[in-house]
């Protein structure tokens, strides 16, 4: 990382500046404060520049533009030289966008290079193996995925809905229960452990409508039909409350 051999070259610098007319031993201090000012500061800026790029991504997201999104965020790989981590979080959310558009051939490679705190990208990873009939590769990476994001509730949810599709109700209700206890406020797994507890199949998409994102399953249009009424309700609620403001 370019962050690192600058600060350090000016940690060096630093050292021989002050440890040449006086003693090594005064020096340390002020080199170790130069090497961790100097990182962070070109961190820092670096990052700052991503992290507009992501806001300008989005924004070309909910337009549907996925095309110009990616070419966005490619511009930002030379950032990534600078920070570390930054790459695997812009290969994720590259890889993401391509598995949205289901070119899956282009999202595989940067997937499995994202970070691991990026969830959705792991979970698009699961996903992408368990179509590929690969299970055992599919619950690896939930796994790694949910140790380092404990509290998502997406996750369990995927890995419950995999377990269900091959026959293991009990494992997956056993997910369902270790996801409440990590995100105890999360309707969508307390729901979905009821009906799975009752004998029913689970409703994935009350984990919202990213979980089409995954392509696992297509809404029915009994779903479609539903979350259009709930999404009506809502907007009749919210015009409600404007009303009285």
């Amino acid at each position: 990382m370019y962050s690192l051999l600058v600060a350090l070259a000016s940690s060096l610098i630093a050292f021989a500046a002050i440890a040449v007319p006086l003693k090594p031993g005064y020096a340390f201090l002020p080199a170790i404060a130069v090497f961790a000012g100097c990182y962070f500061l070109l961190a820092r800026s670096h990052s700052k520049k991503v992290e507009a790029l992501m806001m300008k991504m989005q924004g070309e997201v909910q337009q549907n533009r996925i095309e110009n999104a990616i070419r966005m965020l490619d511009g930002g790989y030379e950032h990534a030289k600078w920070v570390f981590l930054l790459r695997g979080q812009l290969d994720g959310q590259v890889g993401s966008l391509h598995y949205m558009q289901k070119d899956f051939d282009k999202a595989q490679p940067l997937l499995e290079k994202a970070w691991v705190r990026h969830w959705v990208a792991k979970g698009m990873l699961a996903s992408f193996w368990f179509r590929k009939h690969k299970p055992e590769q599919a619950f690896k990476i939930l796994d790694d995925a949910i140790a380092s994001n404990k509290k998502e509730e997406m996750l369990y949810g995927l890995k419950a809905y995999m377990q269900v599709k091959l026959k293991d109700r009990d494992g997956a209700r056993a997910t369902l229960i270790a996801g409440k206890a990590k995100a105890p406020k999360a309707e969508a797994i307390s729901t979905n452990l009821v009906r799975l507890q009752n004998g029913q199949d689970l409703q994935m998409w009350q984990f919202g409508d990213a979980w089409w994102n995954f392509h696992l399953e297509k809404p029915s249009q009994k779903v479609m039909m539903k979350l259009a009424g709930v999404s009506t309700a809502g907007s009749a609620k919210g015009a409600k409350k404007s009303m009285y403001r």
